[in-house]
């Protein structure tokens, strides 16, 4: 069986130093590409770097939600010279409306932007969606369905929302927060989700998973995605072998885009 990590964020000062055994750990757990996720302009330079020295690495461009305040003036012609010198996605961005004090006016304004960059591109987008679901819905309203299909990752929406996104052609990515037992509300969403539109992340490093070993203070790696895939499997009542080959497919379709365009500069 072969995975795809379909959010993390390799960047990460935390974990930059040992990319290359992160790297090799992913491919010996059957982890066949990671897509990394650039989260402002001042991480480009090194997610385009990273995707150069190992085949394995997608990379993603884009302003996460949280970040929105540390973009130049020139951002888009920035984020834009990124998405088209390289096979890469969009993202992460979306809107996070947890902090109250932040700007949203701001983060629809940056996100409505990738939105557009997604469908002008023709490029999957890695979307960021936390208690801003409402004014998600009515933007995909107003902007209407994706050319490309993008992915919302570590959903923690409701099962009843899933049917509206995937009308707009969108997948719901599930992270290692599918692991812990306590969380009723991702299991449910997880049951609700067709099985041609579900993908799996590990976020790394963030959102260790619930495993055997205690996991405070740990930092996720890719390799762990095949251990999030088995419980999320039990979770969602579907056999552990054909959970995993319907997670693999939906990802290779959902980056079908990039692949193809990163084989053929291989």
């Amino acid at each position: 069986m072969l995975f795809i990590d379909s959010h993390c964020h390799l960047h990460d000062s935390r974990i930059i130093s040992n990319i290359p055994g992160i790297a090799s750990r992913a491919g010996t757990a059957n982890v066949r590409y990671m897509v990394s996720c650039a989260t402002m302009e001042e991480n480009f330079e090194l997610t385009a770097k990273l995707s150069k020295q190992f085949p394995s690495i997608i990379p993603c461009f884009g302003i996460h939600p949280w970040f929105v305040d540390s973009i130049s003036q020139r951002w888009k012609d920035r984020l834009e010279h990124y998405l088209l010198a390289y096979p890469s996605g969009i993202g992460e961005t979306g809107i996070d409306f947890t902090d109250k004090t932040a700007d949203r006016d701001v983060q629809v304004k940056v996100f409505e932007h990738h939105f557009m960059l997604a469908r002008e591109l023709e490029r999957p987008i890695n979307i960021h969606i936390r208690n801003a679901w409402d004014t998600f819905i009515h933007m995909l309203k107003k902007m209407g369905k994706l050319k490309v299909p993008g992915l919302i990752h570590s959903y923690s929406g409701s099962a009843d929302m899933i049917p509206i996104f995937e009308k707009y052609g969108l997948y719901i990515s599930f992270s290692g927060s599918v692991t812990n037992p306590k969380a009723k509300k991702v299991a449910r969403a997880l049951k609700g989700v067709s099985k041609e539109r579900f993908v799996l992340e590990t976020d790394t490093p963030d959102i260790y998973p619930y495993l055997s070993e205690p996991e405070e203070n740990r930092l996720n790696e890719p390799k762990n995605l095949p251990a999030i895939a088995r419980i999320a499997s039990s979770r969602m009542g579907m056999g552990f072998e054909e959970f995993a080959t319907h997670a693999h497919n939906n990802s290779l379709a959902l980056f079908h885009p990039i692949l193809e365009k990163k084989k053929g500069r291989e």
